[in-house]
């Protein structure tokens, strides 16, 4: 059985006419149904065409992309100044959409500064940031405190 290029049924022929109608109109004769169907279904098509459509149909039905992480680290003894900058910093990929790990690393005695450092940085979010919440709660895990903060939908 043979379907035109049109989808029109051209009926049953041999393989032979079937290959010559598909170089007459620069076509691929292409095999649509199983090999051991009765009767073999062929079909005139572009193949390229043909892959390309499916290619670019498939395209369009890709998952979303996941959401980036985006990490701001800062010691305990950084300056007011610097805090802020990483503040904007956090601003701008929180309104892109991304994720953002807080991490305040620190060494030895700094653990009682961080304490202050923490909560100054956390009026400061309150104060700059808009529309965002905690994903995870900042916490002290060893010699740093981590936390994760997200866009707030």
């Amino acid at each position: 059985m043979l379907i035109g290029d049109d989808g029109e049924k051209l009926g049953m022929m041999p393989i032979e006419e079937a290959l010559s109608s598909a170089q007459k109109k620069s076509l691929d004769l292409v095999q649509v149904s199983p090999s051991d169907a009765n009767p073999v279904v062929c079909k005139l098509l572009d193949f390229g065409k043909f892959q390309f459509e499916k290619k670019k149909s498939t395209v369009g039905t890709k998952k979303p992309k996941k959401q980036s992480l985006k990490e701001i680290k800062f010691r305990p003894t950084i300056g007011i100044h610097d805090l802020q900058i990483k503040m904007r910093q956090a601003q701008k990929f929180i309104d892109n959409g991304s994720k953002v790990k807080i991490t305040i690393q620190m060494r030895g005695r700094e653990n009682a500064k961080s304490q202050d450092v923490l909560v100054y940085f956390i009026e400061m979010i309150s104060d700059s940031l808009a529309n965002w919440k905690y994903e995870q709660p900042l916490k002290l895990n060893g010699n740093r405190i981590t936390g994760l903060i997200q866009k707030n939908d």
